[in-house]
């Protein structure tokens, strides 16, 4: 953790590190002194440069530009393209996109998207000196979210980069002085310039930016960025998609260009995916709860609904009516009606409440219909649903959560916010202007539910005293004329919204601290990308969910996991007991979760589906059946999907009654090559259900701490002799990693030559202006052209072998030559081989001895303990005998887990188990290690036996992966040293007590 502005970044998230890595991979082979080489290629009258033009290179002398110059060719590219596209299970692309540049990095919201783009710039600047970059964003609100990440996180970056020697700037353009770009092209450090696309798109009669300056020796703002061949950066590029914003950005001449969003309207080349699915499985967002408050019972009025008025391919509408089934039983449904159909007709709804209802007349802008006996009715609006009462619950919901969340938060120093969305601005403001003489109904009923729920316990009257006023504010557009101010329906896309921003957005540390009283958040926004804040736990929609506010986007403004507030700063909360978002809805868990699925499918994600990539990322085997580090990939995913649809297993991703995992004799049919796959396969199928990310309140369940176990001497000596801390060391043979090293490197594939495309061009002078005329081109090795880095200090650096062991390395895998045709890859190649080898070797010479201290002391076991955390049925075993256990509910992984608890809850030699909290980690070479459970055992007449187990799948050691198996067998010798000797993995079928 790395503490930043009194927020903490964690700098080691391996997904984070992945998607950077996949970025930064793509240039493989770029010589890290390329501008010098450049300039020796200038002087032989070529360019050495796939997107840049003899003119080009006059401009960026011209204006003394210091910019980006990328020398390797397209076909290098695209092969590193595809090996990062295969490592990371992505389709592999057998050509670069409309051959240009473009890479689309996919991040779910939540996850640190503008983390992982601002790091990218700095590992770009560390291996390969790009110096210049250009942040495009498609409004004012995410370049102002922006700007706040970057100084929130720029000592963060400092002190990553300063061994390194990278320094930076970054400064918002805003065209009010257009020579702020001569400093940014000509400075020598990293420069990054945050623009919105609406401050390049136009022309020199609306944009500053094509306007000629005399104070730039008589050039435009765009010709010194255009000179710099920045690295573009698009910030949510679905909304910068039209022909003009496209032109616009191929005028800053980027050398490549990165586009970082969650739903890609139009994909380039994909380097990196992780999506909804994946964010959720790896515990990266929170847990998603949906409480329904609904009008039960028949209506008592006509109910109608607009969702949509359609004008193809004839006029029609489509309605939510209360429709009558077969059994006389009332349901609502979504029906098409055309105009002047009696609403009644047995075709339609069969209920005779809407005798006389008729749609007159329809509209699609301002889309309405005007209804008999009611008049007009907007789409999202409804009648007849009782929709003050539903409202007004629904605040009490939200309420409710809120007070129990913050009961239960506040001792750990997470601030709780809810958040509430309206229909309208006038709902929260009524005939007031401001927030202290607001009187809307949903102000009204706010203050008085509020008011009611707070006094129902002294707890939450002591947590939150102030008056209700104090702890709400609302969030909308400002409009000042003269000395009044009226206010809008904010949408987020103009400088008028900036005002409406500014609490959740630019004082995002206020509003995270415990003294500023605000925690509930009204707005009445359009949910433009950007609006989040990590402590949103509670989300109320005040309004009608349908195309105008999706659920994806409601859902994203409270996705983030949560911070508490640290002696260091405030850092990030995992926990699932605590990191879940509360979603109150007026419409049933299952609805919801239909639209939502529906609603992600729509932009591409298959959530509760099986996806073709499903089985990308699963451990292939080697000939022998072991486990290796090396991946499925795409392709064999492909071939399994289609498998699995040919054979009726799935029907277009979702899974049919013929898949039945726990039937007795099932199989998979899968071709002889996947046969040893099919238990991970079986695994990953089953996991494709909607319901595996949304949940009903009603599935969640707080556990009871059976407080009474902690305090009793037996248990007390158990704690301490399994938690007992270790120190280890290693022995190493250097024969040993020398031979093993040099079989490595001489095995790992070829490294092809540094090439670059030399382009012979010409300069033509028309009254146009000058233009570059391509006459050639020729590919040409670069070899001897360049400095070579010092691959031995790299080396040293990344293994802590000594400098002759390295050479001695380097001489034996006799491949030497190939480090200088290809310096940065040999280097890359040659580190990979050493690690894996290491790790291998390091693992079977170490040692543990015990030391003084604990891995987590009692004290924290029963502090942990004692707070409440909510869990959710399906993932607990709800335990028979729990004088046996510390809760009273068993949280599970896996289904082995499950059947593994129910095994030691049933057998009565157990006298006592317990799943190792998270926090109970052992120190490993290869990373930090959680075993899984804690067990005494006794028999008549024998001694207690303190026993460590692992539940995995198999006990076949082939069948985990290295680094897997590397940790458990570092973790017997951590208990071997501290005198538990029972320590072994167990499997279904053959389970080791």
């Amino acid at each position: 953790m790395m503490r930043s502005s009194g927020f903490q970044f964690d700098a080691s998230q391996q997904y984070q590190l992945d998607a950077i890595a996949s970025v930064v991979d793509l240039f493989d082979g770029q010589p890290k002194d390329a501008e010098k080489l450049v300039t020796k290629l200038r002087g032989a009258a070529v360019i050495a440069q796939t997107n840049q033009s003899a003119l080009d290179l006059d401009l960026t002398q011209e204006v003394g530009a210091v910019g980006n110059s990328l020398l390797l060719d397209g076909d290098l590219i695209l092969a590193n393209l595809q090996r990062v596209q295969d490592r990371n299970g992505l389709e592999v692309t057998p050509k670069l996109y409309a051959d240009a540049l473009d890479f689309d990095v996919e991040m779910e919201t939540g996850t640190g998207k503008t983390y992982v783009y601002l790091r990218t710039i700095f590992e770009l600047a560390q291996k390969y000196n790009f110096t210049k970059f250009v942040i495009l964003v498609p409004s004012v609100a995410i370049r102002e979210g922006v700007s706040t990440s970057i100084r929130l996180m720029r000592e963060h970056f400092e002190n990553l980069y300063k061994q390194h020697g990278i320094t930076f700037d970054a400064s918002i353009y805003s065209g009010r002085s257009a020579e702020e770009v001569q400093s940014f092209a000509t400075s020598t450090n990293v420069q990054i310039l945050i623009m919105t696309i609406d401050s390049i798109r136009g022309n020199a009669n609306t944009r500053i930016i094509h306007q000629t300056r005399d104070k730039l020796s008589g050039l435009r703002p765009i010709d010194y960025l255009k000179a710099t061949h920045p690295v573009v950066i698009m910030d949510e590029p679905q909304n910068m998609e039209s022909q003009l914003s496209q032109s616009a950005i191929g005028e800053l001449d980027p050398v490549f260009t990165l586009r970082y969003s969650a739903t890609h309207k139009k994909q380039r080349n994909v380097v990196y995916r992780l999506d909804p699915v994946d964010a959720h499985d790896l515990g990266l967002v929170k847990q998603i709860v949906v409480a329904e408050v609904q009008q039960q019972g028949a209506d008592a009025a006509p109910y109608i609904k607009l969702v949509e008025v359609r004008r193809e391919p004839s006029w029609s509408t489509r309605l939510e009516l209360s429709c009558r089934k077969a059994d006389g039983s009332l349901e609502r449904r979504i029906v098409s009606v055309k105009q002047h159909q009696e609403l009644s007709d047995a075709r339609i709804t069969n209920n005779p409440i809407y005798e006389g209802w008729r749609v007159n007349e329809m509209s699609i802008e301002p889309a309405y219909v005007d209804l008999t006996t009611h008049g007009f009715l907007y789409e999202g609006e409804s009648i007849g649903a009782s929709a003050g009462a539903i409202y007004k619950e629904m605040i009490r919901e939200t309420i409710r959560e809120h007070l129990r969340k913050e009961s239960m938060l506040r001792a750990k120093g997470v601030k709780v916010l809810s958040l509430f969305f309206v229909d309208k601005v006038a709902s929260y403001l009524g005939d007031g202007t401001n927030n202290e003489d607001a009187s809307g109904d949903f102000v009204t009923w706010f203050d008085e539910v509020f008011v009611e729920e707070r006094a129902k316990s002294t707890r939450y009257q002591e947590l939150l005293p102030q008056a209700p006023s104090e702890l709400r504010r609302a969030y909308f557009s400002q409009i000042k004329r003269g000395k009044t101010t009226t206010y809008q329906d904010s949408s987020g896309a103009t400088k008028a919204d900036d005002d409406a921003y500014e609490l959740i957005m630019q004082a995002k540390e206020r509003l995270l601290d415990e003294n500023e009283p605000v925690r509930f958040i009204f707005s009445h926004s359009a949910l433009r990308e950007g609006w989040d804040n990590p402590n949103v736990f509670q989300i109320c929609t005040l309004r009608e969910m349908g195309r105008e506010v999706e659920r994806r986007q409601t859902l994203g403004r409270g996705l983030r996991l949560p911070v508490a507030k640290t002696d260091e700063g405030y850092a990030r909360v995992a926990e699932s007991g605590i990191a879940t978002l509360t979603v109150i809805a007026n419409e049933s868990y299952q609805a919801f979760a239909k639209s939502l699925q529906r609603e992600y499918r729509d932009a591409g994600v298959e959530i509760g589906r099986v996806r073709l990539s499903e089985f990308s990322k699963i451990a292939l085997q080697d000939a022998e059946g072991v486990l290796t580090d090396d991946l499925f990939g795409y392709q064999r995913s492909i071939d399994v999907w289609n498998h699995l649809q040919s054979h009726g297993f799935i029907a277009d991703g979702v899974v049919t009654p013929k898949f039945q995992p726990n039937t007795v004799g099932f199989s998979l049919e899968l071709p002889a090559q996947y046969e040893a796959y099919e238990t991970e396969i079986s695994a990953l199928i089953a996991r494709a259900n909607i319901g595996t990310y949304v949940n009903p309140v009603s599935k969640r369940q707080p556990r009871v701490l059976n407080k009474q176990l902690y305090s009793t001497p037996q248990f007390e000596e158990f704690w301490e002799t399994i938690s007992r801390k270790t120190t280890y060391h290693v022995r190493v043979s250097r024969d040993e990693i020398i031979k093993n090293a040099v079989q490595a490197v001489k095995g790992a594939p070829d490294i092809d030559p540094l090439r670059i495309q030399v382009t012979r061009a010409g300069v033509r002078v028309l009254r146009g202006g000058a233009k570059g005329e391509e006459l050639g081109t020729r590919s040409a090795d670069l070899k001897g052209s360049y400095d070579l880095p010092d691959i031995i200090t790299e080396l040293q650096e990344a293994t802590s072998l000594t400098r002759k062991t390295i050479v001695d390395i380097l001489l034996g895998s006799g491949r030497l030559s190939e480090f200088i045709g290809n310096p940065n890859d040999f280097i890359a190649m040659a580190k990979r081989a050493l690690q894996g080898e290491l790790a291998k070797i390091v693992v079977e010479g170490i040692q543990y001895e015990k030391i003084a201290g604990s891995v987590y002391e009692l004290r924290e076991l029963q502090k942990d303990g004692s707070e409440e955390k909510e869990r959710f049925l399906d993932q607990m075993y709800r335990v028979q005998h729990t004088q046996k256990t510390d809760f009273d509910y068993v949280v599970f992984d896996s289904d082995v887990e499950r059947q593994f608890a129910e095994l030691l809850d049933s057998r009565e030699d157990v006298k006592l188990f317990m799943k190792l909290p998270a926090k109970f980690k052992i120190d490993t070479p290869v990373g930090p290690y959680n075993p899984d459970w804690a067990i005494i055992k006794q028999e008549d007449g024998e001694d207690r036996i303190y026993m460590i187990r692992e539940t995995k799948s198999t006990l076949d050691d082939s069948k985990l992966r290295p680094a897997e198996l590397a940790k458990i067998k570092s973790a017997k010798q951590h208990f071997a040293a501290i005198g538990i000797d029972n320590y072994a993995r167990s499997a279904p079928g053959s389970w080791k007590l």
